[in-house]
């Protein structure tokens, strides 16, 4: 059973490219990142050994849908998915938002209302446990910021890029 990490924009991210998503990463403070996790050998060495074996494939240099990040010699890779989202998702994302009055469920409903396209981070849940919960954060808040994007965290929590440490709402 994978774990997901997604991201609902309000505009499209075509524009984006898996360079770009390298960068981010090449950029990202991966190791502040990760202390909240509790990783044989500690952060440092997680780190050091991703970019031992980090690569990435794609099948579109200029589209990140299809691509798959791969971050570790055991863990399965990250595969990323981008497009409108599935017949139903959105509907049953909202089941239950209606009867919530809160100030983050009524932000959670409009935005899902706005969504126009969903983009996917998917990993196995040991990945999940391990230094790709750090990478698709980072990632997925990336997308979020240039797709005007919320983030569900594992189907249990919605953040958003203007403020990362913060939950919208949990589900």
């Amino acid at each position: 059973m994978p774990a997901r990490v997604l991201v609902f924009c309000r505009k499209s991210v075509a524009g984006l490219t898996p360079a770009m998503l390298v960068d981010e990463l090449r950029n990202a403070d991966l190791m502040t990142l990760a202390e909240c996790l509790d990783l044989p050998g500690g952060e440092s060495a997680a780190v050091k050994a991703m970019w031992k074996y980090f690569r990435l494939e794609e099948d579109d240099p200029r589209d990140i849908d299809g691509i798959e990040l791969h971050w570790h010699k055991q863990h399965r890779p990250i595969q990323v998915r981008r497009g409108p989202p599935i017949p139903g998702e959105l509907e049953e994302l909202r089941e239950g938002l209606d009867k919530l009055k809160s100030k983050g469920a009524k932000r959670v409903r409009k935005h899902l209302e706005e969504t126009v396209e969903v983009i996917e981070f998917e990993m196995g849940i040991p990945g999940s446990l391990d230094l790709a919960a750090t990478i698709s954060e980072v990632l997925a808040f990336f997308v979020a910021e240039r797709g005007d994007g919320i983030v569900l965290f594992y189907n249990r929590e919605f953040a958003a890029p203007d403020d990362r440490g913060a939950t919208i709402l949990k589900r």
